[in-house]
């Protein structure tokens, strides 16, 4: 959801941004949880080059951003499946 809402904000707001490296930093800037935050780190730093880090070219672009995004935050289908069959997984013993 936060990139469909990022996308739709960005394409409202066309002129608020010099370029797309601003849109993303204004993305991550709205990122907000624990499970995600260390997302926004590991793209921030190579996108901006900042604290040593070596600068990734195409980081800079909104469409590299949101790949990534989902590749690190999307579950695959594999892990939806195993997620599933680890639900339906009861135990029907006697405990003692």
């Amino acid at each position: 959801m936060w990139l469909l809402t990022c996308t739709d904000y960005f394409g409202r707001k066309i002129w608020q941004w010099q370029d797309e490296a601003q849109r993303i930093r204004y993305a991550i800037s709205r990122i907000e949880g624990t499970e995600v935050a260390p997302f926004a780190l590991t793209y921030w730093r190579p996108m901006t080059g900042e604290l040593g880090f070596i600068r990734q070219a195409g980081y800079e672009f909104w469409h590299v951003s949101a790949e990534q995004a989902v590749r690190c935050l999307v579950p695959s289908h594999g892990a939806k499946t195993s997620l599933t069959q680890m639900g339906c997984v009861k135990y029907h013993g006697d405990i003692a």
